[in-house]
């Protein structure tokens, strides 16, 4: 995600990401890898982290974080993270693992960074979702995973894992998350479209549009304070927890998981 250019639903994934990140960071040595253009590394510094590196494998990328962020950055891969074991506190990690090649030798590299009860943040695409027949495949994907994929390359590693869902594509109609979701079975009745979009407009614009100037000129001030987006209820870029009874059907998977 580059915050000026990038498209509304990307923007608002991964600015919601890293609002949900922040609030493990205080006073931790954190580590983002693939942490691109930097914006979201020099959010978790301000959430009051005590220690912030990122890790990318380009170093054109790594020298722009540098110069546009002041942060520590450093070029490496996420198969070979150049840290030493047990470094950090926390691992932030947003659709990295579905680029590698190799995605337990990623996790392992994540766990060995970590400290004894260290906390991995990762989000991933739900293959069944994202890449499901009528959806357009991604190129630069390459280790795409269903729910039960993604949960047993967790499980080789980390405990208490809790899983959490963005931007439901379905879910049932009985659940209030089918009023944040792109296809809610109650839109077929045209008044309550009507009425959705509506309210969307009105209370929730992020949910129907791309950022303003504003927001994309100073997208590190705004991560950290959601709170003007609007009620949640309207906003699919929320992280929720993962519900059975919801019917929820999301684009991708967030878990934490502490070693």
């Amino acid at each position: 995600m580059v915050p000026e250019i990038s498209g509304g639903p990307t923007f608002w994934e991964h600015v919601y990401r890293y609002n949900y990140a922040s609030g493990f960071v205080k006073g931790r040595r954190v580590l983002d890898i693939a942490c691109g253009e930097g914006y979201g590394t020099a959010a978790l510094r301000r959430a009051g982290a005590a220690q912030v590196t990122g890790v990318d494998i380009s170093e054109d990328v790594c020298e722009h974080a540098r110069q546009k962020y002041g942060l520590d950055v450093r070029v490496g891969s996420a198969e070979r993270i150049p840290l030493e074991n047990a470094s950090v506190d926390v691992v932030v990690s947003f659709e990295t693992i579905e680029h590698v090649s190799r995605p337990q030798r990623f996790v392992d590299e994540c766990a060995r960074v970590l400290t004894p009860g260290g906390k991995l943040i990762i989000s991933t695409p739900n293959k069944e979702v994202y890449s499901a027949p009528g959806e357009p495949r991604n190129p630069y994907h390459c280790s795409e995973m269903t729910e039960g994929e993604f949960l047993s390359s967790l499980r080789a590693r980390f405990l208490n894992i809790k899983l959490y869902s963005q931007h439901p594509r379905s879910a049932a109609w009985w659940s209030t998350r089918m009023l944040a979701a792109d296809d809610a079975p109650w839109d077929r009745f045209p008044l309550f479209r009507r009425l959705r979009r509506s309210a969307r407009f009105r209370l929730a614009p992020c949910a129907v549009g791309g950022p303003s100037n504003q927001w994309r000129s100073a997208v590190v001030d705004h991560i950290l304070d959601l709170r003007k987006q609007g009620p949640s209820v309207l906003i699919p870029f929320v992280i929720r927890p993962l519900r059975r009874w919801t019917g929820d059907q999301s684009f991708y998977f967030i878990a934490t998981a502490t070693k």
